[in-house]
């Protein structure tokens, strides 16, 4: 394979879906990007199982999100949550999810039951990953190159040396920016000095195996109601299990006794247990690892910057790993375009690190406190015995889970409630003392800076969303919007000015809202401020520099 050469404006490392995600941000501006991988293929580790439903935003604003929604599990297949004892046991109790040709078809509950165009989505990784490189190769400014490990990374003055081996020979590439989204052991992490901080082993070791087998897919298609995710709790052991295609891939979990060395777990005895009876099948991966809760101390360091697993490391719960590594992209690729353009200042990157190290903080706290909320559930032998005491018991643990764990599946406070504090990149009109995230399963839309703009229909049935521009956006019910358009243009800071008849949200009727390409709010109020330049080079991360005057086109 050829080795890339020449400069580029980003060179992103990684192409897994934070990187692939932060390609398509960049290639959508048309930024001069190179995306490195060291690995030939897409991923054969099906360790991410949902799209969650603020990614699903950010996917349809790119374009992608309907073909992820088609792919993954039948179309017709339901996505509910089971709990058992094992997977041909007793059933504790279920979270029912509608399937995807239900989304597609607007008859979901979940379109009514959550604030958003776009509810969360099960797909393995090993299925989203092909989706987002092939539509990110369409972008004629980005280039996937294969095959290529990064060894180092070094800043010297206003470029960045990427040194990359490939096929047994080194060469130097160089960038104006680079991106480390290079996964836990990241290479980019290490170059600046970056250290993990939190929990090195936050909870019981896990083994993983992936398998495939068609007789207990021919078990799930004579099933009534066949599940996505499966929660099973044995006498011994206990785990999660998903189904990957509907078809006969399948990925189990379980956690490791404490007092068990992890390569001392059979990995047949953890699927016995888990599908509760012998089953022909073939084995693909076992992988034995270690639950973690680190974020790193700092996610940028000049021109090189840290996203997804590189930048931060938690259990696999909730589905918040892979998504806040997305929302990392989506946070990074603007500000990058931004500075690259001329219109951006580098107070952006220190808004980058600001926000995305106080979400991942929180976000990689309230995967912890599920994992400890469950640890203790179904632990009683008598569960697994076909009495009176054993049902009582069953039908008991069933009301617990659905109690304690509906957080895990309804995290909407996750998914759409994290808020940007004490960040230079938002202008509030008060001080603002709320955490992170409040609440896993609670979210009360606002727009209030730092909040997630909010989704509402609009009368002709689109998405408030459909209607913003690519960068920012003047939401505008009332008052003057002369000052906004007249101050970006000044400035050359790309701005869409969209006309609504009624406010977002009549609980928070402001006239007048700026929105920032990541669908944050970067301001709102009734009238414009005093000094809409100042609004402007604040958001724009310029505040403290002479801002390039620059006629970028939005």
């Amino acid at each position: 394979m050829p080795t890339p050469s020449g400069h580029r404006s980003v060179i992103v490392v990684g192409a897994g879906p934070v990187g692939m995600t932060l390609a398509a941000e960049l290639g959508t501006r048309g930024v001069d990007t190179l995306v490195l991988e060291q690995s030939h293929t897409t991923t054969d580790n099906p360790r991410c199982n949902t799209t969650n439903a603020r990614s699903m935003e950010y996917f349809r604003r790119l374009g992608v999100a309907d073909p992820i929604r088609r792919a993954g599990l039948p179309l017709d297949h339901a996505t509910d949550v089971v709990y058992c004892t094992t997977l041909t046991g007793w059933e504790l109790n279920r979270f029912p999810f509608s399937s995807a040709q239900q989304i597609l078809d607007g008859t979901a509950p979940e379109l009514e039951e959550w604030p958003t165009p776009e509810p969360q989505h099960r797909i393995s990784q090993i299925f989203l990953e092909p989706i987002l490189e092939a539509h990110v190769r369409a972008y004629p400014s980005v280039e996937i190159t294969r095959g290529h490990r990064v060894t180092s990374v070094a800043q010297r003055g206003e470029i960045v040396e990427v040194r990359v081996e490939t096929d047994g020979f080194e060469t130097v590439l160089t960038a104006d920016y680079v991106v480390g989204c290079d996964g836990g052991t990241s290479t980019t992490r290490r170059a600046i000095g970056a250290r993990l901080e939190g929990d090195a082993r936050a909870a019981e070791n896990r083994l993983s195996v992936y398998f495939r087998s068609a007789e207990l897919a021919r078990e799930f298609a004579a099933s009534e109601r066949p599940g996505w995710m499966y929660w099973w709790y044995g006498p011994r052991l206990k785990g999660s299990f998903v189904q990957l295609d509907g078809a006969g891939l399948y990925l189990c979990h379980a956690r490791v006794p404490e007092g068990t060395a992890p390569e001392d777990l059979d990995e047949d005895e953890v699927l016995r247990a888990a599908l509760g009876r012998e089953m022909e099948l073939e084995k693909l991966q076992v992988v034995r690892w270690t639950p973690r809760r680190l974020v790193a101390d700092r996610f940028v360091d000049g021109r090189i910057m840290l996203a997804g697993d590189a930048a931060h490391l938690w259990l696999p719960l909730g589905g918040f790993g892979m998504n806040t590594g997305i929302a990392d992209a989506v946070g990074l690729g603007w500000r990058l375009a931004a500075l690259l353009a001329g219109w951006g200042g580098p107070e952006l990157l220190t808004a980058y690190e600001t926000e995305r190290r106080s979400v991942g903080e929180a976000t990689s706290r309230a995967a912890l406190k599920i994992d400890r909320d469950m640890a203790s559930i179904a632990r009683d032998p008598a569960l697994h015995v076909d009495d009176a005491e054993g049902a009582r018991l069953r039908a008991e643990v069933g009301a617990l889970i659905a109690k304690v764990d509906r957080q895990q599946w309804h995290s909407q406070g996750v998914q759409f409630g994290s808020r940007y504090a004490g960040s230079p990149g938002i202008v509030a009109d008060h001080a603002q003392g709320r955490p992170p995230i409040e609440r896993i399963d609670r979210y009360q839309p606002s727009v209030t800076a730092g909040s997630r703009f909010p989704h509402t229909w609009l009368p002709d049935g689109r998405s408030v969303f459909d209607l913003l521009g690519r960068d920012f956006t003047l939401v505008h019910v009332h008052g003057d919007t002369a000052a906004f358009t007249d101050a970006a243009t000044r400035l050359g800071i790309p701005l869409t000015v969209l006309d609504l008849d009624e406010p977002t949200l009549p609980d928070e009727p402001r006239g007048l809202i700026l929105v920032r390409p990541d669908m944050y709010v970067g301001w709102s109020g009734d009238a414009a401020p005093s000094d809409v330049d100042g609004l402007f080079r604040t958001l724009a991360g310029s505040r403290n520099t002479d801002l390039r005057l620059s006629t970028a086109a939005s």
